[in-house]
């Protein structure tokens, strides 16, 4: 047998079983939800971090969605990177800013804070104005103001689920865990109020695609990584941390991924330091994201998650197994590097691949079926998971979704082999580049219905005394 079709039937192997995985693992081990709202476990202290630099289409969605969380112990942090657009002056018109003092740990290294301001209508909301410096930079920031030890870093296009701290609660009591991630599903793909936010698939297909393929990332992928003590990335969209463990490690990195790049150096102080502290999933606690709306802003934000994962790569790739533990080290070689970048998606691939190596039309077909399979059960088991998980869908939207999934298979999914390779290639000619999406607060219209046409924030939080 020829040797390139012998290792592509290898790889092809190798494809299948963590493919396999990403689905038997969640089937399996997903029944309903671990973690819950309860109101009477008692309320650790959470400071939430959001940066934002030219974000003003955006923050009101963001405040609003605070302002309904069921959870009375923190405080949460808008900090203005310097923002060229008028977000100070929106955000001093909906929170009514009075400057106020915070005391600082002095650890970690950040461009100049201008001022710190506390909301007069909301006292547990303030807002740090600061030279620009970029993500990494205004998340240092935060965490050197921030009062409480348990962190939640977000978007400024994430709006919290309304349980969402709650959940992070209960799961934190657990005090091995220094770190986790929390479900991010996209905004547009949802509509009604903040307090019973259902899915909707009557959006366009770009919209689909995006929709599925978190389902797909968060609960297969990141559910069985969990299992395995490989998660290298805590979506910086929705991240929660131990302020000391932050601390400990030195903050973020100013670097195109910094989401990625702070899970794996916690990673590496759990190796290293602390084997009995993990990283967990927690699929309950929900926030929704603007997904970009236009196949450009798209392409910028895959572009720079790859430049991100080849950026981690280059950094830590010559100490895995050394200094990260073996889940986190076999994933990222095998599944995320030589399956996901250096094979360019096999699962469509690898049908040319023999077809072109003269072995027949026959066996490139079956395994193209195969391919198909397994990406129609992995949308499938999605679906699934969603719902043991709370999220039902119309009759209306089952049928919109039986024919979009083998449609997305066969053609968004190979957008993956562009992304993929542009982001690579792009890395090693400019890493640095961050190539912002433009935001448009489309969420107004859907998950945050209750803000179009209106300029005032619905005040939901009970005003009490001002702290410093």
């Amino acid at each position: 047998m020829h040797i390139g079709l012998i290792v592509t039937l290898v790889m092809y192997i190798v494809f299948f079983t963590f493919q396999a995985l990403y689905i038997f693992i969640p089937l399996l081990t997903v029944k309903g939800k671990r973690f819950s709202s309860n109101k009477h476990v008692f309320e650790q202290g959470i400071s939430v971090l959001i940066p934002a630099y030219n974000e003003e289409s955006v923050l009101k969605n963001c405040i609003q969605a605070l302002l309904h969380v069921d959870y009375q112990k923190y405080e949460a942090f808008i900090i203005n990177d310097g923002s060229s657009d008028q977000s100070m002056k929106l955000l001093n018109s909906l929170l009514q800013l009075e400057e106020c003092k915070r005391n600082k740990a002095n650890v970690l290294e950040h461009k100049e804070i201008k001022g710190v301001y506390q909301s007069a209508l909301y006292p547990t909301i303030f807002v740090i104005d600061k030279e620009n410096g970029g993500k990494a930079d205004s998340l240092n920031a935060g965490i050197e103001l921030a009062a409480y030890e348990n962190i939640i870093t977000l978007d400024a296009d994430s709006s919290l689920d309304v349980h969402s701290l709650r959940i992070i609660n209960e799961a934190f009591v657990d005090k091995d865990v220094i770190a986790a991630g929390g479900m991010v599903h996209i905004g547009q793909a949802f509509h009604g109020d903040y307090t019973n936010p259902k899915a909707r698939f009557s959006i366009n297909h770009l919209m689909k695609f995006q929709f599925m393929q978190y389902l797909a990332n968060f609960y297969l992928y990141k559910i069985t990584q969990t299992k395995f003590n490989a998660l290298a990335i805590i979506s910086g969209a929705f991240g929660v941390f131990k302020r000391s463990v932050l601390l400990e490690v030195k903050g973020y990195r100013i670097t195109v991924g910094e989401d990625m790049d702070i899970t794996m150096r916690i990673q590496r102080l759990i190796k290293t330091k602390y084997p009995h502290k993990k990283i967990i999933f927690i699929p309950e606690a929900v926030c929704f994201t603007e997904g970009p709306e236009t196949f450009r802003d798209l392409f910028k934000q895959r572009i720079r998650w790859q430049k991100a994962f080849i950026d981690c790569i280059m950094i830590y790739g010559t100490s895995l197994f050394r200094k990260f533990g073996f889940g986190v080290s076999i994933f990222l070689l095998v599944d995320a590097l030589m399956l996901g970048t250096l094979t360019a998606f096999p699962t469509l691939i690898i049908p040319f691949v023999i077809l072109l190596s003269g072995s027949g039309a026959f066996l490139a077909l079956m395994l193209f079926l195969f391919s198909f399979s397994l990406g129609v059960f992995q949308s499938v088991v999605s679906l699934i998971i969603s719902h043991r998980l709370g999220h039902s869908f119309t009759r209306r939207d089952k049928f919109r979704l039986s024919y979009f999934v083998p449609l997305e298979i066969v053609s968004y999914r190979f957008l993956g082999v562009i992304f993929n390779t542009f982001g690579t290639v792009a890395y090693f000619i400019n890493k640095n580049s961050w190539n912002k999406v433009q935001r448009v607060g489309r969420q107004h219209q859907t998950y945050g219905e209750e803000l179009s046409g209106s300029e005032k924030v619905i005040p939901i939080l009970q005003k009490s005394k001002k702290t410093s």
